[in-house]
């Protein structure tokens, strides 16, 4: 694309997604969806959504949009060791990225958030790249925390048959995350030795480039290195989360549907299982996660769950993507350059 302000930037990209992963991604996300819709009676669905309290989805709306706000400033706080910019590119950056991942499959927007951000700004691509990465470990660690928090309050609520599956997938998935972040600070404390060892395994013509880019690759996770802004940037991402659980919870009230914070925190965990599936913006498999939560452990009637995830959905991914399109409008990136930017795959930058 030309005129675009980030052009020239960007180097160093090779292959583009597999065309299968993008049939794959769009199949997902139609069979789940259906599954979803079939799972309750269209008719007591529609009297569910006619009865929601208009003004609690204002509301939730809102939270949410604050939710992408607080995202933006911890990506800043992670990325502070490459480099530092603006609020405003954060969330503009933030919004473009859940944007595309909302309209292209095989979560485009992963790529096109840290790359739109590096050509907007000279912090390098493998630092914003590595931010994500932080990000993943530091959400995956907060709806842990948040989960068995969850669990451990509202678990009496709970069917006895599904609470002792949640605990033992709680503690297997917590042991994965504090074995990650375990060895990522390893790594870190042997970052120059780590990183020579690495680019001598490539061919010596781009042995330097890669050695740039894996040394900027660890100042995107140098966070994790820090015990004193690990816990900043740990206690930011538990406060997002429990911004995220009160977002629940105020939807719950469109519906007149008791929903406690703890019982939140047992929702935003299975959902996160279902955005864990490729499609675009979460669509079957965040519907169908949301579903099950709600109608197998919290024993909400089948009608209103659908109702429930559908507007869920809606509120989640349909205005940040308006203000993501903006955005990336505003910097003259097109819908067509971002889905080149987030099918390809960065290894260095000259």
């Amino acid at each position: 694309m030309r005129g675009w302000a980030g052009e020239g930037t960007l180097r160093g990209m090779r292959q583009h997604v597999a065309p299968w992963k993008i049939v794959l991604s769009l199949t997902l996300a139609v069979a789940l969806f259906a599954y979803f819709i079939y799972q309750a009676p269209l008719a007591e669905v529609g009297r569910a959504l006619g009865q929601v309290h208009l003004g609690w989805v204002v509301i939730t709306t809102a939270i949410a949009l604050l939710t992408y706000l607080l995202r933006a400033l911890r990506w800043g706080l992670i990325l502070r060791p490459a480099g530092t910019t603006g609020a405003g590119q954060l969330f503009g950056c933030t919004a473009a990225g859940f944007a595309t991942s909302a309209i292209l499959p095989a979560r485009a927007g992963e790529l096109v958030r840290p790359l739109l951000l590096t050509a907007r700004t000279r912090i390098p691509a493998a630092a914003t790249l590595a931010s994500i990465l932080t990000e993943r470990l530091l959400d995956g660690a907060s709806v842990l925390i948040l989960f068995s928090g969850g669990i451990l309050v509202a678990g009496h609520s709970l069917p006895a048959n599904h609470l002792e599956l949640l605990r033992r997938a709680a503690l297997l998935a917590g042991v994965g995350v504090v074995v990650a972040v375990a060895l990522v600070v390893v790594l870190l404390r042997h970052r120059e030795g780590a990183v020579r060892r690495c680019a001598r395994l490539s061919p010596a013509r781009f042995r330097t480039r890669i050695e740039s880019f894996l040394g900027h690759l660890m100042e995107g996770l140098a966070v994790l290195g820090n015990p004193v802004r690990l816990v900043e940037i740990t206690l930011w991402s538990l406060g997002l989360w429990l911004v995220i659980g009160l977002q629940l919870v105020a939807l719950a009230k469109a519906f007149g549907m008791p929903l406690s914070l703890p019982q939140a925190f047992i929702v935003i965990a299975v959902s996160v299982i279902g955005l864990a599936v490729p499609t675009p913006a979460g669509v079957g498999g965040f519907h169908t996660a949301i579903q099950i939560a709600l109608t197998q452990l919290l024993g909400v009637a089948a009608a209103t769950a659908t109702a429930y995830a559908l507007i869920h959905h809606a509120i989640c991914f349909f205005p940040i993507t308006i203000i993501g399109l903006a955005y990336m409008g505003a910097t003259g990136l097109t819908l067509g350059r971002a889905t080149e930017l987030g099918t390809q795959e960065p290894v260095a930058e000259a």
